[in-house]
């Protein structure tokens, strides 16, 4: 039995099976549970317990903790005084995860990933008004892999930068080419907006393929702000001195929109999905809110 960290105990002991380890973890919840006399006050106490077992759940001791904290994480989110096994499903999880990061550092390199484009159209003409730029990748063996499972992984291990100046050298190269001289959006990562360069990146794609400034768009989500000391303010004057659009994506799900909206120079509002679906059923509130947010839209001058 060891102290690990801050209030987290280690113990390390055999144990016959899943059963045995359990009943081990509900004595020493009995224990820790029972009522203590400290200077004659009464004090009582509870515990999580998650536990992993060699060698099922991992061949080295590093393996063996970092599961054990993993299912002493969804114990604690289970409630207090819980007792939670790392599941096998977990270990698939994990496996599936670590064979994408390894392949996804290899993506650009491969030539595995592409730019689609998604058209944006104005509802009063139906004409196109702009074109939204999508990142895919296709691997060899698994085909396509969604973006909502590679993108967090290539923010979290930095593949994100690397992935994001490409994807803005692709557009504005492709863009010239088009027959009519529409506008293309690209979305911008937290991560690649917070880059000190980042203005001097966008410069560059622009003087390289001849793409007019006020033809690219940048959408960039509320994150950007968390944690900011000033730069971001910065980085959003010297986009705007480039010539650029700045859009905000998802607009609604961050806590402090219209503080945002009063500082950051935004040319579009881009409304989160959640807010339209539902829109069109009895007593939701969602038509409601999207007016709101188009009619404020209109008085700052910004597109929705």
């Amino acid at each position: 039995l060891a102290r690990f960290a801050g209030d987290e105990f280690v113990v390390a002991c055999p144990a016959a099976d899943r059963n045995a380890a359990s009943m081990l973890a509900s004595m020493i919840l009995g224990e820790v549970r029972r009522p203590m006399l400290v200077e004659g006050e009464r004090l009582e106490m509870g515990a999580s317990i998650g536990i992993a077992l060699l060698p099922d759940d991992g061949a080295t001791p590093e393996e063996l903790m970092r599961h054990a904290d993993m299912a002493l994480y969804e114990a604690k989110v289970g409630g207090r005084s819980q007792i939670r096994f790392f599941p096998p499903s977990m270990t698939r999880d994990l496996t599936h995860r670590r064979k994408i990061e390894t392949e996804l550092r290899l993506a650009l390199s491969r030539d595995e990933l592409s730019v689609y484009f998604q058209p944006i159209v104005d509802l009063d003409t139906g004409r196109i008004r702009c074109f939204e730029a999508l990142v895919r990748w296709f691997h060899p063996t698994k085909g396509e892999i969604p973006p909502d499972q590679f993108i967090p992984i290539a923010e979290e291990i930095g593949v994100i930068k690397a992935m994001g100046e490409w994807a803005l050298h692709e557009v504005c190269r492709d863009a010239p080419a088009w027959p009519v001289d529409l506008r293309v959006a690209v979305n911008v990562s937290a991560v690649q907006f917070t880059q000190d360069d980042f203005p001097q990146i966008v410069s560059r794609a622009l003087k390289q393929s001849g793409l007019p400034p006020e033809r690219l768009e940048l959408e960039i989500t509320e994150s950007v702000f968390l944690g900011d000391n000033g730069g971001t303010q910065r980085v959003f004057e010297d986009l705007k001195a480039i010539g650029v659009k700045l859009a905000l994506d998802d607009f609604g799900t961050g806590y402090s929109s219209l503080s945002y909206l009063r500082t950051a120079p935004f040319d579009k509002i881009k409304i989160d999905q959640s807010f339209v679906r539902g829109a069109t059923e009895p007593d939701n509130n969602n038509a409601a809110i999207m007016q709101a947010i188009v009619s404020l839209a209109a008085a700052l001058d910004m597109e929705t």
